[in-house]
């Protein structure tokens, strides 16, 4: 499938992504001004460790006042009958599925081998969602949901700019207290939106277009800066920037004979399948590759792997079978006896090893 985007809209994103920073219009409550424009930029990595013990301290706090955890509600669940047998069984099975579908993603390298996998574990994820949804009331009173709205909260907070640069809200505290209800909602939904980041899709869409491919080819050959901040500091967006970039990267440094035409890198399944059936084959040539190495180049196995015997001249065969090309029984605890011509290039090959001894 094939993303179409503008060029206005590949650089609108592309700013969004190298800048850390998405302009948001909001909306506010009536008599507010009907236009609030915000800037949403991804925390920075103090700011994460903080959100880190928010939750931490919210879910000591809730555990103190009592609330249940998610192990509470699921026996909760179960006790009363909310999930009938069969949907509970389906509900294991799935999740022994998605933990076995993830233990192969961890051990799959090539990226288009990955790419069903995610979609496999997608899939999961969203019948589980839908089992699991069956009580999802009774998970909003847990204590594990009360800290995670916490760290969430801290985090819009963290990440909410003026058009000047400035934290919208001065301090958490101030965040807490914001009276527009309606405008704080909206910045929280626009949050969660934009900290889901791009799509793969539209990641690797970027990574191939020419606005970006200039940059990126010109930092690798100079060694500049790509982002604004350090490494250590850089979005989930910008990581997977970066992983598609060096991707494609490969693609258009191989071989014109193995190279897929431009149409097809310009297709992500069409690209993913191609690349699929390459490593496959290289897979395949390296085997075989392998198994020429094992048999010194000849493609078949040596006198000592197939456990057969050579005759050579002190042989008191030797005469009679030099110039037959039949196999005869060897003595006993022997196999078959291979028959090597003195003329032959196999035995001038041995004559000049043994001189190169």
């Amino acid at each position: 499938m094939t993303l179409d985007l503008s060029y206005q809209q590949v650089e609108e994103l592309l700013e969004s992504v190298l800048n850390n920073k998405r302009l948001i219009k909001v909306d506010a409550e009536p008599g507010e001004p009907d236009d609030r424009f915000v800037i949403l930029s991804h925390p920075a990595p103090d700011e994460i460790l903080l959100s880190r013990y928010t939750r931490e301290a919210a879910l000591i706090d809730a555990a103190k006042e009592g609330l249940p955890s998610r192990e509470d509600i699921i026996e909760v669940i179960e006790e009363r009958g909310i999930l009938k047998p069969e949907e509970k069984e389906r509900l294991t099975e799935l999740r022994d599925k998605i933990a076995a579908q993830r233990r192969l993603l961890s051990l799959t390298k090539i990226e288009a081998r990955r790419t069903p996998v995610e979609k496999s574990i997608a899939m999961l994820l969203e019948e589980v969602g839908h089992l699991e949804s069956k009580g999802e009331e009774l998970y909003l009173l847990t204590r594990e949901y009360k800290a995670d709205e916490a760290a969430l909260l801290y985090l819009v907070w963290a990440a909410t700019y003026t058009l000047k640069s400035a934290k919208w809200w001065q301090s958490f505290d101030a965040f807490e207290a914001e009276t527009d209800l309606t405008f704080r909602s909206s910045v929280i939904t626009e949050y969660a939106m934009f900290n889901r980041g791009l799509s793969t899709e539209k990641i690797r869409f970027l990574a191939r277009h020419v606005l970006w491919r200039i940059r990126y080819t010109a930092a690798l050959k100079i060694g500049g800066p790509l982002f604004p901040q350090e490494l250590h500091a850089i979005t989930p967006d910008q990581q997977s920037l970066l992983y598609w970039s060096n991707f494609y990267q490969s693609i258009y440094e191989m071989m014109p004979d193995d190279q897929p035409d431009d149409k097809t890198i310009q297709d992500d399944d069409a690209l993913d399948g191609y690349m699929e059936m390459y490593f496959k084959s290289r897979e395949e040539e390296r085997n075989e590759g392998k198994l020429k190495r094992g048999s010194h180049g000849s493609g078949k196995l040596t006198a000592k792997e197939s456990d057969e015997v050579i005759v050579t001249a002190n042989h008191p065969d030797y005469i009679s079978l030099a110039y037959s090309d039949k196999r005869v029984k060897a003595d006993e605890a022997s196999s078959e006896v291979e028959v090597v011509s003195p003329n032959s290039r196999r035995a001038r090959n041995m004559r000049e090893r043994r001189r190169g001894r």
